[in-house]
């Protein structure tokens, strides 16, 4: 009797290679850069199979995101260049999903620095900023159900559409805001 062989990864975690994302994940990914910005990083550090990615738009604003999609506070050094790969424009990520990802392979990793790192442990997450990813959650939703209704310049006031949240406003209330005063 011929004994098999099991293949079993070692890790449930990403190992860095561009080429072995998806298509369905690449297409979410897709979804949120078509939201929030053109161009995407993907984390090398992540805790699952998948990794964390940070959307940035044509301001350099940053908006990351899980592994699932959602709104992510990145640790500090998460999307650093040594934990991070290159950023990829919306057409690269196309490209990933082609199958041409191979050649991107090579362009879009970076070289790993050696760095001390703390042991420390995850740090305590605090009432604000819990209250910030409620709040952040809350625009979002808003804004995924209502953004065809929106005037197409209105995430350029997303911090202004914050800062009246966490004065107590609802979303709808200071998109409402935002448009009475701006658009």
């Amino acid at each position: 009797m011929e004994a098999k062989q099991l293949n079993t990864k070692r890790s449930k975690r990403w190992n860095g290679e561009l080429a072995t994302l998806t298509p369905e994940y690449l297409n979410d990914v897709m979804r949120q850069m078509s939201a929030y910005g053109d161009r995407v990083r993907f984390g090398l550090n992540s805790p699952t199979s998948l990794p964390h990615y940070q959307v940035i738009n044509a301001y350099d604003k940053k908006m990351a995101f899980d592994a699932r999609h959602h709104l992510h506070h990145p640790a500090d050094e998460e999307f650093d260049d040594a934990n991070a790969t290159k950023i990829l424009s919306l057409d690269q990520v196309k490209a990933l999903i082609a199958g041409i990802g191979s050649r991107l392979e090579a362009a879009a990793r970076p070289v790993r620095a050696s760095r001390v790192r703390s042991t420390g442990g995850a740090r305590p997450v605090t009432a604000a900023q819990k209250i910030e990813e409620n709040l952040d959650g809350l625009k979002y939703a808003y804004f995924k159900e209502h953004s065809a209704t929106l005037p197409e310049g209105i995430k350029e006031y997303s911090q202004e559409i914050s800062r009246l949240m966490k004065g107590g406003m609802t979303a709808a209330a200071a998109f409402d805001q935002v448009i009475k005063q701006y658009f």
